[in-house]
């Protein structure tokens, strides 16, 4: 039994089947936060019906109050487009999050105290180095149970320094790989592995061969024992934007020295030289057939072992590419002799702007999609998903929408708005709520945890 405690403003009961958002910003009503500053983070559970409405059922805060020895405050950097992840364990009984460990409003009235330059005013600019001039902040993995219940004891120092902590999976809420950024030229970013209670962590990714200089990662998680990574970077000496495999299984380290341990992309989701490329010809309808297009994959979701579902922001950090335009909303890739191969871009529904390369032509609204989750029923898979906007604190929005898991071309599958994040605040990621095992299930482990993991796996981010 883990260790845990209630969450700031009391407790809530996740139900069987409900959806869980993570929400920046004013997501409790209490209190006005601009772009940049610290803010709450308040998860919202919402009952689907389908993927055509979704009703809200309630709210929970997390801690903004750090308890010595117990819990850290769990904060988020409102108008951040990377954070926020949401993703449910692997045994389904934990909903895991990142954030920084420190009260929101101590934090913005004082962030200077917080970086090694007075200068830095947003919470992502905070530093996380022990041993300096200025106060760390933790990067904090959380873990919330079926009943509400919060642990955020595992606060993190001297990883992603001055940047974005973005992704935390957990096979059961007592082991954690956390995925993030660091600043640029250093050795904090990537994906580490810890455990829960701890203060430190191990790079599973190490460093760009030759450069010195960490990896950039975003969504982390495992799916049938293979661990996976998201990234979009410029960061070192390698550009990277796919989704890739990290090491064989589950490592817990990095053993590749000098030469780092990137991701390995997924053969066939980019250009073999570049790896950040494809040509458009399944896509979202604002590139032309032909076109190269810049890839930005954010949370990804396996139906299966040969089918790939990937929220695509449509706003890559590369360009490269003869359209500066991505190709943004929900991709769907089938595994083919051993190549994915993309089957379509679905993105009716979303009302996507044209992301140019200076942002001239548009300066507001959205792009493609940052999270994802999805269920698969029969030969449909029901998925819900969040929006990418060009501006911080555009309005952001839950969507569903049903795919037919054995289709290979668009079945003219279009999304539907289920809920609105509300004023001074963004949706960002999005899970299935956690499950309290039943009491049988504890007597029948030996015989039943293998498929009661499969089970939860299809329901993970």
């Amino acid at each position: 039994m883990l260790a845990s405690m209630p969450a700031f403003g009391g407790t809530i009961t996740f139900l069987a089947g409900d959806l869980v958002v993570s929400v920046e910003g004013d997501g409790s009503g209490t209190g006005t936060y601009g772009d940049n500053q610290a803010a709450p983070l308040t998860l919202f559970q919402y009952t689907p019906a389908g993927t055509s409405s979704a009703a809200f059922v309630s709210s929970l805060e997390l801690p903004q109050t750090t308890v010595v020895g117990g819990n850290y405050a769990v904060s988020g950097e409102y108008g951040s487009s990377s954070e926020g992840t949401l993703q449910l364990s692997g045994n389904g009984q934990y909903l895991t999050i990142m954030g920084y460990g420190i009260n929101a409003d101590t934090f913005n009235a004082s962030p200077g105290t917080y970086s090694a330059s007075s200068t830095n005013t947003a919470l992502a600019q905070s530093g996380s180095l022990t041993g300096q001039s200025y106060t760390p902040i933790a990067r904090v993995a959380a873990t919330i149970d079926a009943n509400g219940n919060v642990n955020s004891t595992t606060g993190l120092f001297n990883i992603f320094n001055g940047n974005n902590p973005r992704s935390v999976y957990s096979a059961d809420g007592t082991t954690f790989y956390v995925s993030g950024q660091g600043t640029s030229g250093d050795a904090t970013g990537g994906v580490f592995y810890t455990t829960l209670g701890s203060s430190s962590a191990t790079s599973i990714t190490g460093t760009d061969a030759g450069s010195g200089a960490s990896q950039d990662t975003r969504d982390v998680q495992i799916y049938n024992s293979q661990l996976y990574v998201s990234t979009d970077s410029k960061s070192g000496a390698t550009n990277r934007s796919y989704v890739g495999t990290l090491g064989t299984g589950t490592p817990t380290s990095c053993g590749g020295g000098s030469s780092g341990c990137p991701p390995v992309q997924l053969p066939g989701t980019g250009t073999a030289t570049g790896k950040y490329t494809i040509t458009a010809t399944n896509g979202n309808g604002i590139n032309s057939s032909g076109q190269q297009i810049n890839l930005s994959p954010e949370n990804y979701f396996f139906a299966n072992s040969t089918t790939l579902y990937v929220a695509d922001s449509g706003s890559g950090k590369q360009t490269s590419a003869t359209s500066p335009d991505g190709d943004g909303g929900l991709q769907k890739w089938s595994l083919v002799s051993g190549s994915w191969v993309l089957d379509y871009t679905v993105s009716a529904g979303l009302n996507l702007v044209a992301n140019t390369a200076t942002k001239s032509t548009d300066t507001s609204g959205t792009t493609g999609l940052y999270g994802l989750t999805g269920e698969v029923v029969g030969n449909q898979v029901y998925l819900y998903a969040t929006n990418e906007t060009i501006a911080d604190l555009d309005p952001t929005y839950l969507y569903g929408v049903t795919d037919t898991l054995s289709a290979t071309t668009n079945p003219g599958d279009t999304f539907t708005q289920l809920a609105a994040a509300p004023a001074d605040s963004n949706f960002k990621g999005v899970s299935f709520a956690p499950q309290t095992p039943e009491p049988a299930t504890f007597a029948l482990v030996g015989l039943g945890l293998a498929g009661l993991i499969a089970a939860r796996r299809r329901r993970a981010v």
